[in-house]
């Protein structure tokens, strides 16, 4: 009896890579990239919340539970930068420039 290795060697055998083809991106659905894709600049070009929630420093709340006054609300697309002071948080949604200080 062949093992699975063996049945999986032989395949590969026979099979060959296909040559690369440049296709817009609406037409890409379904297809595997033939080189790696790179931006020319960081995206986003700043540190971003990658889920609601609340900036903190991590120093202040290493003895949980604890409660801190909230200082406010970091919305996606805000251009202000907001400082995350000790004993603060702020309310931060998707995509919405991390505060400065926090962690």
């Amino acid at each position: 009896m062949r093992s699975v290795d063996d049945h999986l060697a032989d395949i590969l055998l026979t099979v060959r890579a296909l040559a690369p083809l440049e296709v817009d991106l609406e037409q890409a659905l379904g297809t595997t990239l033939a080189e790696e894709v790179t931006s020319p600049v960081p995206l986003p070009p700043f540190d971003n919340s990658a889920m609601d929630g609340y900036a903190v420093r991590a120093e202040d709340v290493r003895q949980a539970p604890v409660t801190l006054p909230v200082l406010g609300d970091i919305a996606a697309g805000d251009d202000g930068r907001l400082t995350v002071g000790p004993g603060t948080v702020t309310r931060i949604m998707t995509g919405a420039p991390m505060p400065e200080g926090s962690s």
